[in-house]
């Protein structure tokens, strides 16, 4: 069956056209899912960097870690551990908010999973955030991890009453 259609030099000219700008198209799509890949690496490579190899970091999660009294009314204001604490803390906030916003894969949180996990386990970290956040909500402000409490109590770490019960742990802020 014939349809009629007989294509001149320049359709044919047009259709070669069409067919490079697609290929060059996908080429250039799969260059730039490539890239995306590999800064994506290299941020998640930065972040792991940070917590495992800075040594004031390292150092801190090795405190919380394997001390389980490293909290109590002496902590506040009165030493270097506070900022020291805060700073592992905000970092892990920072990872769980990634998280939570669906900035990094599952896979690549998977990748901080245990450092988070070992953090929410101790007692003194429990005690020190439900402290942080019931005095953040006395004063009607938000708390400072709130993404590594939401993440602790989702992942069953904390307990599920964490943020209603006020006898949960001893009250150490003035609350």
């Amino acid at each position: 069956m014939y349809l009629g259609i007989s294509l001149t030099f320049d359709n044919w000219l047009s259709l070669l056209s069409v067919l490079f700008i697609s290929i060059g198209g996908c080429f250039a799509l799969y260059q730039w899912r490539s890239s995306i890949k590999t800064k994506r690496a290299e941020f998640i490579n930065q972040i792991l960097e940070k917590l495992r190899f800075d040594r004031e970091l390292a150092d801190t999660m090795y405190i919380v870690d394997y001390d389980q009294n490293w909290y109590s009314r002496e902590f506040h204001g009165s030493n270097e551990l506070e900022g020291a604490i805060d700073k592992l803390f905000s970092y892990l906030d920072y990872i769980c908010y990634l998280k939570d916003t669906k900035n990094i894969t599952k896979t690549e949180f998977n990748i901080f999973r245990y450092e988070i996990h070992r953090v929410c386990i101790s007692i003194s970290t429990q005690s020190y955030l439900w402290n942080l956040y019931h005095f953040s909500k006395k004063n009607k402000s938000a708390c400072s991890f709130q993404y590594l409490i939401n993440y602790g109590i989702n992942s069953k770490l904390f307990p599920k009453d964490f943020k209603e019960n006020i006898t949960l742990h001893n009250k150490t802020l003035n609350w």
